[in-house]
C-alpha cells in the first residue's frame, strides 16, 4: 500500500504472519477450511467473507479500532489494555496467552523500528509489564492515533490489508487468476467498508464499552 497509516500491516505481512495474533487469523482459518475440504471454490471463498470474517473485522476488530480511539482520547490506558485483553480472549486459549505476550513483544519492537518519530511509550508498557499481550488491532490503532489518522481510515486500511492478505494467500489453491483475484479483493474491501459505515455507531458500545467494568478483565 505504501502509506504510513499502513506500514506496519504491509511488515507483518512480508515479515512474520505470527505476529498477527488476532485478526489476521482469518487467513489461518481459511488455509485450514481450504486443506479439510470445507472451501473449495470463488462462491465458498466469498461465503466465508461474507460470514465469518466480515463479523470479525467489522463488528469486532473495527469495533476494537474505535473504542482504542476514544480510548487513547482520554488518556484512558486502562480502557485501551482491556480492550486488547478482550479481543485476545476471543482468539486464544489461556494457555496461548503467553506465546501472544512474546508476539506482542515483537510486534511493538517492529512498530518502534518503523515509526521511531512516535511515542508508543503506551504499548511499550503494557508489553514490558505484561498487562496485555498488544494484539495487532490494537498496536495499529494506537499508531494511527498517534500519526493523527482518522478511525475510518484505519479502520479501512486494516480491513484491506486483511482482506488482501485472505484473497492472495488462497488464490493459487482455488485456481483463481491474479486479475480476478484482484476484483474479489477490491469487491470485499468495498463490502466491508460498507457495513462498518452502516453499523460503527453502535459496534463500540455494543462489543466493548459494556463489558469495560467487567471484573474479569485485568
Amino acid at each position: 500500500m505504501n502509506d504510513k497509516s499502513t506500514k506496519l500491516l504491509d511488515y507483518v505481512q512480508m515479515l512474520d504472519h505470527d505476529l498477527s495474533v488476532g485478526s489476521f487469523s482469518c487467513l489461518l482459518d481459511l488455509k485450514n477450511r481450504i486443506s479439510d475440504g470445507r472451501i473449495q471454490t470463488q462462491p465458498e471463498l466469498e461465503g466465508f467473507f461474507l460470514h465469518p470474517m466480515t463479523d470479525r473485522l467489522v463488528r469486532q476488530d473495527g469495533a476494537a479500532i474505535q473504542a482504542i480511539y476514544e480510548a487513547a482520547e482520554l488518556l484512558d490506558i486502562p480502557s485501551i489494555a482491556r480492550i486488547d485483553r478482550l479481543l485476545l480472549g476471543q482468539t486464544l486459549k489461556a494457555q496461548e496467552l503467553e506465546a501472544a505476550s512474546k508476539q506482542g513483544k515483537k510486534l511493538v519492537k517492529l512498530a518502534q523500528a518503523l515509526y521511531p518519530f512516535l511515542n508508543l511509550a503506551v504499548l511499550e508498557e503494557m508489553v514490558h509489564n505484561n498487562i496485555t499481550p498488544a494484539c495487532l488491532a490494537t498496536v495499529h490503532a494506537y499508531i494511527n492515533y498517534q500519526l493523527g489518522t482518522s478511525c475510518d481510515r484505519a479502520v479501512y486500511g486494516y480491513m484491506q490489508s486483511a482482506v488482501y492478505a485472505c484473497v492472495y494467500g488462497t488464490a493459487r489453491p482455488l485456481n483463481i487468476p491474479r486479475p480476478e483475484a484482484r476484483m474479489l479483493a477490491g469487491k470485499w474491501t468495498a463490502e466491508m467498508e460498507k457495513a462498518w459505515l452502516l453499523e460503527k455507531d453502535v459496534l463500540t458500545k455494543e462489543r466493548f464499552e459494556s463489558k469495560a467494568s467487567s471484573p474479569h478483565i485485568a
